[in-house]
């Protein structure tokens, strides 16, 4: 089922937007951050990675230096969503590494998530989709989804994907009566959200130029994810 005007759910006065690496927020959500901004509305981003192993071959940039680069770009991208003075969170778990769950460092990110629903109240959590083919999708969306849990807080959830079309199998896909599709038309913010995207460095120019090997977003992926509309889904009522 497909609903293709302005979803009720996106009057949310708050919105949550997890994003597993810096760079899913402004991909997968970009655009509905960019309304939400301009319609005076808050968001508040948790970086749920460090984004720091995208390029391990590089001599120059250790983990550590991309991992602090990739907080820079982050707040760089929202602010050219026009959020640049609304909150976000690091909580700088590794980059293809999140600790498995219940363990003490899960249980430690889980109770800082808790945390900021607690404060912040979201009416809307932008969630990365259960089934993404990159794990660190999977994994944040169950540590987010565990602290929702914890904190007794069940806002309206919509989900992104990122790595779906591309790299997902068929059945990493919705299933039958699983989920409602949402899209968002963002035209108005389109231009925006690109700007946003390359405000990501290290993952779309050759700064990093000593690991040819590196992770690099290509110009495909970016017009796949920057079109008219953005794409969620909800989970259907049981």
């Amino acid at each position: 089922m497909t609903n293709t005007g302005v979803p009720q759910a996106f009057a949310a006065a708050r919105i949550l937007v997890v994003a597993p690496h810096p760079d899913d927020e402004s991909l997968g959500c970009g655009g509905a951050i960019a309304r939400s901004a301009a319609l005076g509305r808050q968001t508040h981003t948790i970086f749920v990675t460090d984004g720091g192993a995208s390029h391990p071959g590089s001599a120059t940039w250790s983990r550590e230096r991309l991992a602090a680069q990739r907080e820079v770009e982050a707040s760089n991208a929202l602010e050219c969503l026009g959020a640049g003075d609304h909150p976000r969170s690091f909580l700088r778990l590794r980059d293809a590494d999140m600790p498995a769950e219940d363990t003490a460092l899960w249980r430690e990110a889980k109770s800082k998530v808790v945390q900021i629903v607690k404060d912040f109240r979201p009416d809307l959590v932008l969630l990365p989709w259960r089934r993404d083919p990159h794990r660190d999708h999977r994994d944040s969306w169950g540590l987010v989804t565990a602290a929702l849990t914890t904190a007794a807080q069940q806002p309206l959830q919509l989900e992104y994907a990122i790595w779906l079309d591309e790299l997902g199998a068929a059945d990493a896909r919705p299933r039958a009566g699983e989920m409602v599709e949402r899209r968002l038309d963002i035209t108005s913010h389109q231009a925006a959200k690109r700007v946003a995207v390359a405000a990501h460095v290290s993952q779309t120019s050759e700064l990093i130029a000593d690991d040819p090997d590196g992770f690099r977003l290509n110009p495909a992926t970016i017009a796949r994810l920057t079109g008219p509309e953005e794409i969620y889904w909800q989970p259907c009522e049981r």
